[in-house]
């Protein structure tokens, strides 16, 4: 490196002044660290090791005991959804105001403990809920949870287009599966209620293929699947290009806009 040095300031010797050369070697020298850094870091040198703690073991059963009654709540949106006015709000629509307390866990996420589990439980039946127009997404805390946890919604969904002769739980319970987990079957409203991952895109059309039952003879569909369509009720807050409930329109990927423009 230092005959490379030596070699720029020979050559420069005739062609500039003195501060003229010495300010070139030193953005030559500056140029050359960078490079000699940037593939140190590519080699997995010069990098900040990341400190490991270990905890030595103990019984957390009865710390364990004491979240019996905590609901872990995550914002869909959370650039759009106001955590503090979240705290304020809930407990009020949960009708549930000076007997529950909220906490902030950081990431979009929040936990509410209750004072009892009449009132935890009247609070699920309830959902799904939506704050700031997006939704969100609770359940009852767990050990052991995944970084995505919570990311379940339970909705009732409407599905229209089932043929009469087709309208049975089982064909109801066949689809909810199909979207996710389903949890209850109402035949007289048409309607099955789902618990949906949602951080995937939501489905509002599909198709569904009848196969058997008394009456069906395969002539009547000429063998082609038959379309159906959900309504999600209380659903707020998704992005029109995509169905994802976790960005608007003008942040999504599928937007022209914001797609990167490729080298020409």
């Amino acid at each position: 490196m230092i005959g490379l040095y030596l070699c720029c300031i020979t050559l420069l010797s005739s062609c500039y002044s003195r501060d003229q050369k010495l300010n070139l070697i030193v953005d030559i020298m500056t140029q050359s660290q960078l490079l000699n850094h940037s593939e140190e870091l590519k080699n997995g040198e010069g990098t900040h090791k990341r400190l490991k703690i270990s905890v030595a073991h103990f019984d957390n059963s009865a710390l364990i005991k004491t979240y019996s009654k905590t609901l872990i709540g995550r914002c869909m949106n959370p650039e759009e959804q106001e955590m503090k006015a979240l705290f304020t709000n809930l407990p009020k629509i949960w009708e549930l105001e000076e007997r529950v307390t909220g906490i902030d866990l950081g990431f979009g996420k929040f936990q509410f403990d209750f004072k009892t589990e009449e009132d935890f439980e009247a609070v699920l039946k309830q959902q799904p809920f939506h704050f700031d127009y997006w939704m969100l997404s609770l359940a009852r805390w767990q050990p052991k949870q995944s970084k995505s946890f919570p990311s379940e919604i339970m909705f009732w969904i409407q599905i229209i287009g089932v043929p009469l002769e087709f309208r049975t739980v089982p064909t109801f319970e066949s689809i909810g599966g199909a979207l996710e987990r389903t949890v209850a079957v109402d035949l007289v409203h048409n309607r099955v209620q789902v618990a949906i991952d949602a951080f995937k895109e939501m489905c509002f059309e599909t198709t569904v293929d009848f196969k058997g039952g008394e009456f069906y003879d395969g002539e009547e569909y000429d063998g082609e699947e038959v379309v159906v369509s959900f309504h999600y009720e209380n659903l707020f807050g998704y992005c029109k290009l995509c169905a994802s409930l976790c960005h608007k329109e003008e942040l999504c990927p599928l937007e022209p806009k914001n797609s990167k423009m490729s080298p020409e």
